[in-house]
């Protein structure tokens, strides 16, 4: 299907981005020019590349024929594939419905990654600590091509709310870059540069456009749908309860649970919220999570801020963990309870954190 030794005549270039905020609204602008409106992208070459795959049949024949039991070779494989499929030129359509076909794979992969069971495969521990880093970049890779359509899509004046496609688009690469975050959480490996940055930037289109609650026709059958919003929400709280706290099996029921709690969280603007001190600030043009409101001098004018307000979550978490007793009322798992008491003081911004590397 591809050649991996294929090398292109000449230098490498530079991964390109994407400045949104010079034609549109002061909405989408920076507070200066140091903070753009940016996704990072492979460029694309001009001139197609015969190596690369772009039959859709042929690109799920090849899928399905990965040796799934084995993963050095099986995810070798596949970055392999998306480093030069990134870089070919496609209409967005196309792009993503053979992005979709290499989603699938890296979807299992991703959700059913257990560091146990990887420590215990019969290979080398270079080839293991390849196999995490290989995973790792996978959906980086898979957000990468869909943050291409999202560019190609603005360059041509198309808007999400009506281009289905560019929704889809930028669903996915959420999604792409909240599984890179997950992984990494439960390997105790950094977060990458930009990560941060980029889900606060898809939010911020998609909440310009006014499709953070919208899902994409093409995920609904599939009964696990998420917009923009949720996935925002779920991974900021995440972030907020510090995970490098956690063992690496509370990671993904942590997600879970909070996941299921989004309703009680409300992301503004700073002057639509009356809960300031209760909320965490996040600063859509900065590679960083939420921060305590409390312990941060800022401006309220800057049209980059958005409150993270959690007294609502907080009330609902303090009915849970106290409810009484009842036949009518399904009592939370005690793993579950003890999860969430160890998670619910840092939901509060008041909370005086311990020191890193204090319990």
């Amino acid at each position: 299907m591809v050649d991996s030794k294929f090398n292109k005549k000449g230098g490498k270039p530079q991964r390109t981005e994407l400045n949104l905020h010079s034609g549109i609204k002061s909405s989408l602008a920076a507070t200066d020019s140091s903070c753009p409106f940016l996704l990072s992208t492979s460029p694309l070459l001009d001139y197609e590349n015969p190596l690369v795959e772009t039959r859709e049949s042929k690109v799920r024949q090849w899928t399905r024929k990965l040796p799934v039991m084995n993963l050095f070779q099986s995810t070798q494989a596949l970055l392999d594939v998306l480093t030069l499929f990134n870089e070919q030129p496609l209409q967005e359509k196309h792009r993503v419905q053979l992005l979709d076909i290499y989603r699938v794979p890296i979807n299992t992969m991703l959700l059913s990654f257990d560091p146990l069971h990887l420590r215990q495969l019969p290979i080398p521990p270079a080839q293991r600590e390849q196999v995490a880093q290989n995973i790792a970049r996978l959906p980086l890779m898979l957000a990468d091509g869909y943050k291409t359509v999202i560019k190609q899509g603005y360059a041509r004046g198309r808007e999400p709310k009506q281009d289905s496609i560019l929704l889809l688009a930028a669903t996915r690469a959420c999604e792409q870059l909240g599984h890179t975050m997950l992984h990494r959480y439960r390997l105790s490996h950094p977060i990458p540069p930009r990560l941060y940055l980029e889900l606060h930037q898809l939010y911020r289109y998609a909440e310009h456009y006014q499709v953070l609650d919208c899902i994409p026709h093409a995920t609904k059958p599939v009964g696990t749908e998420k917009n923009i919003a949720m996935t925002h929400k779920e991974l900021m709280l995440l972030a907020i309860v510090e995970p490098s706290r956690l063992a690496s099996d509370e990671i993904m029921p942590s997600y879970e649970l909070l996941g299921k709690l989004l309703t009680h969280v409300r992301i503004a603007p700073p002057q639509a919220s009356s809960g300031k001190m209760n909320s965490f600030v996040i600063d859509l043009s900065k590679d960083h999570p939420p921060k305590p409101f409390a312990f941060l001098e800022i401006s309220l004018e800057n049209e980059n801020l958005r409150l993270f307000d959690t007294s609502s979550l907080l009330k609902r978490l303090g009915e849970l963990l106290h409810q009484p007793e009842s036949p009518s009322i399904t009592p939370i798992p005690l793993r579950n309870t003890q999860l969430l008491r160890r998670l619910t003081p840092y939901l509060n911004a008041s909370y005086q954190r311990p020191s890193p590397g204090k319990p």
